[in-house]
């Protein structure tokens, strides 16, 4: 792979050393090799980091080009002015500028982020404890594939989030490593990097108990949406989807009627969201009624 030598992008940001330290990684790449033998580093590193492996959480840390990955459409964020705004402040104050996003699952705390970063140009490392802690069977690996991360955010000025940031008060420590927590708190006392994170209410009261990594950080509440914003978000989603339906305000309360009364434990906007994406598609390709198709999407629910 040559350390992405040929791609100024991604040159020195390929850890070769690591993935032959693998005999499973060196014999997967071998094979992609063999079989593209003219592949670019880059297109190696896209193959590496869709493999159900060690080399997920290996490689998650590499941002590959923005052309490869995504278009550059931003999503859309109506009715969360205030807490843009509030998570601006937070990432730009000059202590506890580390933010933690507390919501119920569904409420759009990645959304937001994302979409802060987007829409400011400011380089982000998506991070997930638990393809981190994936096939580390030994003491150290952990360890070793944290250090890659901080020291790439580091050199790169970016920003790392970590979604079900909870996860990382003892993620690591089990036979006597070092939790991926005690490992971030030095670093983000010094202001070396910013964190960011999202967790749910519940699980919080993980991070709470390690009193030490809780003060390092500001909390930023999320709550459902009213009915009006939803309304918003619903007239907005039905616009983006190139849908050119009328969706008269009956339609909307029968929807969210139909929501409340048979998914009362899943939250809005994502909820929401789900069925009217379901609702088009089912209208569009079988001519499906509002009626028909919460008959099937609520048969089809877990």
């Amino acid at each position: 792979m040559n350390d992405g030598i040929s791609d100024p992008q991604l040159k020195g940001k390929i850890p070769v050393k690591l993935l032959h330290d693998s005999p499973y990684l060196d014999h997967k790449l071998d094979l992609y090799l063999q079989s593209n033998p003219n592949a670019r580093p880059r297109d190696i590193l896209v193959y590496l980091q869709s493999i159900e492996s060690d080399a997920r959480a290996l490689l998650k840390s590499i941002r590959i080009p923005q052309d490869l990955t995504s278009s550059n459409s931003m999503e859309t964020i109506i009715g969360r002015e205030k807490e843009l705004q509030l998570l601006d402040i937070y990432l730009n104050r000059r202590y506890k500028n580390n933010v933690i996003l507390i919501g119920e699952p569904g409420v759009g705390k990645t959304s937001l982020i994302l979409y802060y970063f987007k829409s400011h140009h400011l380089p982000l490392i998506s991070v997930s404890a638990a393809e981190m802690l994936s096939g580390t069977k030994y003491r150290g690996e952990f360890e070793k594939r944290m250090q890659h991360v901080l020291e790439t955010a580091q050199k790169e000025g970016s920003t790392i989030f970590f979604d079900e940031i909870h996860t990382l008060i003892h993620a690591g420590a089990s036979e006597g490593g070092i939790s991926a927590a005690n490992l971030l708190k030095p670093i983000i006392t010094r202001g070396d990097i910013k964190v960011v994170g999202a967790t749910t209410p519940e699980e919080a009261t993980t991070l709470y108990a390690d009193g030490a990594f809780e003060r390092r950080f500001s909390f930023l509440k999320l709550k459902e949406p009213d009915m009006q914003t939803l309304r918003l978000i619903a007239l907005n989603f039905v616009k983006e989807s190139g849908e050119n339906q009328c969706f008269p305000s009956l339609l909307f309360e029968e929807i969210v009627a139909f929501l409340d009364e048979k998914f009362p434990n899943r939250h809005y906007p994502d909820k929401l969201i789900d069925f009217i994406d379901f609702y088009l598609a089912a209208n569009k390709q079988a001519n499906f009624t509002l009626h028909e198709a919460t008959v099937l999407f609520a048969e089809s629910q877990i």
